[in-house]
């Protein structure tokens, strides 16, 4: 009977662990202390699957617009941080090349468009 008592307890234990050990997780979430680079690759991924859902018909137009407009302002805010420190990118560079997917004027040197998130040559 000790050994029943015993088993129970090993496993009350393991499951206390299993159900409090994401709530002790101190990585840091993907946000504004995140590497702008991989807050960039994000939210583009996150724009990628947001179109394909739209055009599957799982997400409304209206839910589309919102969230759009939410993961494009994080891409551009990413591609501005990133960009802060380097020359020929960012906010006060020459738009003067296009994407070659919706014509956008973007920076030279960008690596991504503005308005659609396709990688650019170069």
């Amino acid at each position: 009977m000790t050994a029943v008592y015993f088993f129970a307890g090993i496993l009350l234990v393991l499951l206390a662990v299993v159900l409090v050990a994401p709530l002790l997780d101190r990585q840091p979430a993907t946000g504004a202390g995140a590497d702008p680079d991989e807050r960039l690759a994000e939210a583009l991924e996150s724009l990628r699957d947001l179109e394909f859902e739209h055009e599957t018909g799982k997400i409304d137009d209206a839910d589309y617009r919102t969230l759009r407009s939410r993961y494009a302002a994080t891409a551009i805010a990413a591609r501005d941080a990133g960009a802060a420190g380097e020359p020929g990118r960012g906010p006060g560079a020459t738009a003067s090349p296009t994407c070659g997917v919706c014509e956008a004027k973007v920076a030279s040197g960008a690596k991504f468009c503005s308005r659609c998130g396709t990688a650019l040559p170069g």
